[in-house]
């Protein structure tokens, strides 16, 4: 099975699959598409904006990808966002593994973040002593 889509900059998981990720930073971006190069730009300056439709402001989160070690990037709209933060309180209090996901909600399809509990459990570590000491 190819899951190249899950360890580009911009992944897109199907739904059901999930991207262990670690939060980075949220900026907020201009972005519009571009009839030339026929895909979404982000714009740096004003000069481009004239070229460009569909012209708007995303929220923009970088993240580390476990699955490619590099940073990925997430547009989120303001739900989406509020939604990760949620999940990000729950991470900070309770621990575990933040996760990326998609999910289909009526028409569209959002981004959705979950927290998945880690395997590893905390072990308490004998102290050290002497053998002739344990006899």
């Amino acid at each position: 099975m190819n899951e190249y889509h899950l360890i580009k900059q911009f992944s897109k998981p199907r739904e059901g699959e999930y991207v262990p990720i670690t939060f980075l930073e949220f900026t907020r971006k201009l972005v519009g598409w571009s009839p030339e190069l026929k895909r979404s730009v982000y714009i740096e300056n004003g000069d481009d904006r004239d070229k460009l439709k569909r012209v708007r402001e995303v929220n923009l989160m970088i993240a580390i990808n476990h699955l490619s070690g590099k940073t990925s990037s997430i547009e989120l709209t303001g739900e989406e966002k509020a939604q990760f933060e949620e999940v990000y309180n729950s991470f900070i209090s309770k621990g575990g593994q933040i996760v990326y996901t998609r999910k289909k909600m009526a028409n569209k399809t959002v981004s959705f973040f979950e927290v998945h509990e880690t395997g590893k459990k905390a072990v308490e570590v004998p102290e050290k002593s002497l053998l002739s000491d344990r006899m």
